[in-house]
């Protein structure tokens, strides 16, 4: 009798044990919380992010890819989180600088008072693209064609309500044509359509353009960075060919609000150190961006920038969203 009752005791420590042992994982384990399915780019982002912090703090931090609603049930779900660093989102610059214009009524977060800034990962170049059905080679010569294009002077973009989107919009209204939006969901079939001539033109990252582009089937003939893009080294950007546009894609990694500043510097100085070196920059590069990080003092007072910028040119493009 004794001896099952020892038994029963000893199981029951047992069960108790792997329970706290179970639990002690669970704390141990942080999430990297993106908005977009596997396998494009803000999922490549998300998981070197979560490397990084597993090398840097030693806590395993897992990627959870938490989609719907354009990205927007992520950044609900991270500024319900607890203020410790142990949720974490990374994001394009879209949902914290144009989505409070677009998607006023459906928003239920303030990026500038759901947020703390933590670090911005990346940078890399919108590009507008031409094809077959224009015959241009270049913006001036867009430009000329879209005078007499009439119905014909369209541009697709992966999705309406997007950068791209409102990046066309801001187009159109400094060549002073009008122009048709043709949203697509993701870049890979307006590029398809672009080379079968079916739409004029396609404002999309860069790198979603440049196979065709060195294919020959479309043309890149302008990005919209400060500088010229290093995959496209030859094409000037919009500033350089006179045109006032310039928005450079870029991603940053977002706790919820109120994370101490102690906690943001320990999270930020791990993730600045593994962008910092050569492996990041590969895999980097073939995901068409370059590492570009930026205190969140910085990162603040870029987004008040941008979002300031959007505000007139969405209202004045008069889009309602959908959704």
């Amino acid at each position: 009798m004794k001896r099952r009752r020892w038994l029963a005791s000893a199981g029951a420590l047992g069960l108790m044990s792997s329970a706290a042992g179970r639990a002690a994982a669970q704390a141990a384990t942080g999430r990297v919380v993106l908005g977009f399915a596997p396998g494009g780019s803000v999922d490549a982002l998300a998981r070197m992010t979560a490397d990084a912090l597993g090398a840097g703090g030693g806590r395993t931090y897992v990627v959870e890819n938490r989609t719907g609603a354009g990205g927007r049930l992520a950044l609900d779900l991270v500024k319900a989180a607890p203020p410790d660093g142990d949720t974490l989102l990374v994001a394009p610059q879209g949902p914290m600088t144009l989505f409070t214009h677009v998607f006023k009524k459906q928003l239920k977060y303030d990026p500038a008072r759901d947020f703390s800034p933590v670090t911005r990962l990346a940078v890399g170049d919108f590009a507008l693209t031409v094809g077959p059905l224009s015959g241009a080679k270049d913006l001036a010569g867009f430009r000329q064609w879209l005078k007499t294009a009439g119905a014909k002077a369209t541009y697709g973009s992966p999705g309406a309500g997007t950068l791209p989107h409102f990046i066309g919009v801001s187009m159109a209204q400094k060549f002073g044509i009008e122009m048709t939006h043709v949203p697509y969901p993701g870049s890979a079939k307006s590029m398809i359509d672009l080379a079968g001539g079916n739409v004029a033109s396609t404002l999309s990252p860069v790198t979603e353009a440049l196979e065709l582009h060195k294919a020959g089937k479309v043309r890149i003939v302008a990005t919209s960075g400060a500088v010229r893009s290093p995959f496209t080294p030859d094409v000037p950007t919009f500033k350089e060919q006179g045109i006032d546009l310039e928005v450079p894609l870029w991603f940053a990694v977002y706790g919820p609000a109120r994370i101490p500043a102690a906690t943001v510097d320990r999270l930020r100085a791990a993730i600045d150190r593994a962008l910092a070196t050569p492996e990041a920059a590969e895999r980097l590069a073939k995901l068409g961006l370059a590492a570009a990080p930026l205190a969140p003092a910085q990162m603040e007072a870029l987004r008040q920038r941008e979002s300031a910028m959007w505000g007139p040119i969405v209202a004045a493009s008069g889009f309602t969203p959908n959704d």
